[in-house]
């Protein structure tokens, strides 16, 4: 018998984003994006350090891990894509925070179209704005890692 996460979990891909921009509809983001963020990462509070995996698109998305606590989980999220003067870009560049106990996870900083989008010091209906852009690229993105494949498993 499946347990109850292996059944949310199995039902991620055809979970849709809320489309109301109210505070209760971007709290159900947080619960969808934690969902796919776990089929994404299976074994989250195993990981550690950077970690990369390439899907099918050949081109390798990294994770780090900023913080791991017993209750959360800061990790960031970017492709390195390489740029004319021999450097590398690191893209879209996004910080997110997971809530192990409240199986939430929430977009809070990122680097999306080369404008930096940060949600904290926001206040009202900006913070609000900035919160929806970032979670709903957040889940966009998540969506297309998995259908392409990606997977960060330990070990």
């Amino acid at each position: 018998m499946m347990s109850r996460m292996t059944k949310i979990l199995s039902m991620a891909s055809s979970i849709p984003a809320p489309r109301v921009r109210s505070f209760a509809a971007l709290m159900e983001l947080y619960e969808v994006n934690f969902i796919l963020l776990r089929r994404l990462m299976p074994s989250i509070t195993s990981l550690n350090g950077v970690h990369s995996s390439q899907g099918r698109s050949g081109l390798p998305l990294y994770i780090e891990i900023l913080e791991q606590e017993k209750f959360t989980t800061v990790l960031r999220m970017f492709y390195r894509l390489p740029v004319e003067d021999g450097g590398v870009h690191e893209a879209p560049d996004i910080h997110v925070r997971i809530y192990h106990d409240a199986s939430v996870a929430e977009a809070v900083a990122g680097r999306l179209r080369r404008r930096d989008c940060l949600a904290m010091g926001q206040a009202g209906e900006r913070c609000l704005d900035v919160r929806w852009r970032l979670n709903r690229f957040l889940y966009k993105w998540l969506r297309y890692l998995l259908h392409r494949q990606y997977c960060f498993r330990t070990g």
